[in-house]
Formats: C-alpha cells, structure tokens, sequence
C-alpha cells in the first residue's frame, strides 16, 4: 500500500501536459514494468535495474525516475544502485510519455545482513606427534576476539563439549579429565544472526584421584 500510495504521489508530480505528436490508442497510461538483478543479496552489493520494459502504444517514454528505498534515486532506463546497510528496500520506477500521462510500479529488493564470522584461539598449548595438547587440570585460555562482524558481535557462547558452557570474548577453562573435546564457539551479532566454529581439543594426563578409573587408578599417594 505505501508503495502504491508513492506511485500516485510520483505520478501526480510529474505529471506535465499534453505535447503534441503522441498518438494515442486504446490505452491511456503507459505502463511501467522492470526488472531487478539481483533482487536479494547479502551487502554490501550493486543491484541492476532495467526499465526497458515499460511501453506505451503509439508514445515514447521520454523520462524514468527511480527510488531505491534508502534514499538514493536515478534517472533513466537502465540504472544502477549500491546497497551497504540491510533491510527490505522498495524499489519504485515512475515513467512518463509524451504527451505527459505517467505510471509507476514497485519492487522489493532484500539487502541481507552478513553472517557474522566465528573463530577463536586458545593458550598455553603444547605439541605431541604433530598435534597439539593441552594438560588435564590445567588453565587454558580461549579468546574469541578475531571473531568478525560487519556491525558488532553481541555475544560468545561457548561448549567445551563435556557439558559445560561460558560466555565471553575471553574466557579460562580447565578440562578434569583427558580425552578429546570438540570446543564450540557460536558468536551472534547485532541483527541475531549467529554462526559456529569448532576445534578438536587433545587433553592428556592422568584422571583426578578419586575418580576409580585411568592410570591414576583411583588413589593418590
């Protein structure tokens, strides 16, 4: 409806009189029809719109005017636009003949929000048979901060793949027992878009006395 209600406004504006040697038939208005390449695309991104499409029987369009929906505008039949913020942009196309009758149409343009990208880091960490190991009871630091976002990560949530989770860009764990973890980090950003990465963690050495099992066997001297 907002769409429509911006047509006639354009139309109604635009609209200049009669001028001479615009034969008419049938139909009155011209019709505005275009295209949009793409219609959806993660920002930032160029779309192409293309309003050769619009016609008129026996009358030249002589003039296309543009809206993108953030503002920016152009002229003429085939045009070009940037999008670097997201949202659902209405695209409008007002065209006018010769003899000055006008028409305007609307499409919605989808400009996405990038995913954000997880990653992270994790210290002090030592190297066994090509692969790295980390100590039973032994404090690690996991540091998520090359985590990236276009606008700003809103959050780290961690699973350290035993149960337990944290929070935080930086945060200091120890693992009780060895075995292999897969750590998870998920970051999620200001739009509430998230994405995951995850890393194996090697934890070698004995179990916790107490814990009846492992090479500790259970006792402590």
């Amino acid at each position: 409806m907002k769409g429509a209600r911006l047509c006639l406004l354009l139309g109604a504006a635009l609209l200049v009189g009669s001028v001479g040697g615009c034969i008419e038939f049938g139909v009155t208005q011209p019709q505005a029809l275009f295209t949009a390449s793409p219609a959806g695309h993660v920002i930032p991104f160029t779309a192409s719109f293309d309003g050769t499409l619009s016609r008129k029987a026996g009358c030249d369009i002589v003039s296309y005017v543009w809206t993108f929906g953030d503002g920016g505008g152009a002229t003429g039949p085939l045009v070009d636009h940037t999008y670097t913020a997201d949202g659902i942009y209405e695209v409008t196309l007002t065209v006018i003949d010769e003899s000055g009758a006008s028409d305007c149409t609307a499409v919605t343009v989808d400009a996405e929000n990038p995913v954000p990208t997880a990653t992270f880091s994790y210290s002090p960490k030592s190297t066994m048979d090509g692969a790295y190991i980390i100590g039973a009871s032994e404090w690690v630091t996991f540091d998520a901060s090359a985590s990236t976002d276009d606008s700003g990560i809103t959050a780290y949530a961690w699973d350290f793949g035993n149960g337990d989770k944290a929070s935080g860009a930086v945060v200091e764990y120890r693992y009780t027992y060895p075995g292999s973890y897969n750590v998870v980090l998920t970051v999620t950003d200001d739009d509430g878009d998230a994405s995951s990465y995850t890393q194996l963690i090697e934890v070698i050495g004995n179990n916790p006395c107490g814990s009846g099992s492992g090479s500790s066997g259970g006792s402590c001297s």
